[in-house]
């Protein structure tokens, strides 16, 4: 496929999730050759064939490993590099968490959340980064709630917030080298991850009048914010964090 990205390789970790299958997309169409990390080597296949069926001619592999073990990282970036020549993009969009109130919290949980926010995180930083050897861009999935309190969700908030910290860091200490970190802060998104939400009309319905553009978000409206920190358009910006969320963040989480 012929693109401003023709040339490029990218790594999608969570790429069978709703966000990396269409951040992959977005890539994918515009030229470059994306390799998907996924925990289950089914949904990599799945998520493959999907998005084969939407782009034909898309250069897409798959590599089945753990976002937050040192050795799996470094096996799927080595992928990336075989398949596409060389690494240039990393998106990361894997993140998540329990809900449970402070107290309900315990140290276990809380950091195992800590892990998977920002330590999937610093594992795609400090592998990747090294074979970036003409610059590149990291993309990563923080959240609305990185800035805002979200009852119930201490870990996934704290883990958040410290991801938009660690990539502002992490900016500083890699511009030189020519790569940029930047991340999408959704709001209220359907993806497949967040299908119990979405089932729950009354949860959904609470979110509305706390969002001026008066509507929820899809996968494909963060694609493309991603898509744009990704690629050449937006090559004087780094270590940003941007909401994409129709406006949430200026008027707060639902409470109750």
């Amino acid at each position: 496929m012929n693109g401003t990205l023709d040339g490029k390789s990218a790594l999608v970790t969570g790429g069978a999730g709703g966000f990396g299958k269409a951040c992959a997309l977005a890539l994918a169409r515009d030229g470059a050759a994306v390799t998907l990390m996924g925990r289950n080597a089914a949904s990599l296949a799945q998520a493959r064939a999907w998005l084969l069926a939407q782009a034909p001619d898309a250069r897409i592999a798959v590599h089945a490993g753990d976002a937050t073990a040192d050795a799996d990282v470094q096996a799927a970036l080595a992928s990336a590099v075989a398949h596409g020549g060389g690494l240039d993009i990393v998106i990361a969009t894997v993140g998540g968490g329990g809900y449970r109130t402070v107290l309900e919290q315990d140290l276990a949980t809380f950091m195992a959340d800590m892990q998977l926010n920002v330590g999937s995180a610093f594992a795609a930083v400090r592998h990747g980064a090294p074979l970036m050897r003409e610059g590149g861009a990291f993309v990563f999935i923080s959240s609305t709630a990185a800035v805002l309190s979200f009852q119930g969700l201490s870990s996934y908030c704290a883990g958040k917030a410290a991801l938009d910290h660690f990539v502002r860091v992490a900016a500083d200490e890699l511009g030189s080298r020519g790569i940029r970190l930047n991340c999408i802060r959704p709001g209220l998104t359907h993806t497949d991850g967040m299908d119990p939400f979405f089932a729950n009309p009354a949860y959904v319905e609470s979110f509305k009048p706390l969002i001026p553009l008066g509507r929820t978000g899809m996968p494909v409206d963060i694609a493309a914010a991603v898509r744009f920190l990704a690629g050449p358009e937006s090559s004087w910006i780094t270590g940003q964090s941007f909401a994409a969320d129709g406006g949430n963040e200026l008027r707060g989480a639902p409470r109750g």
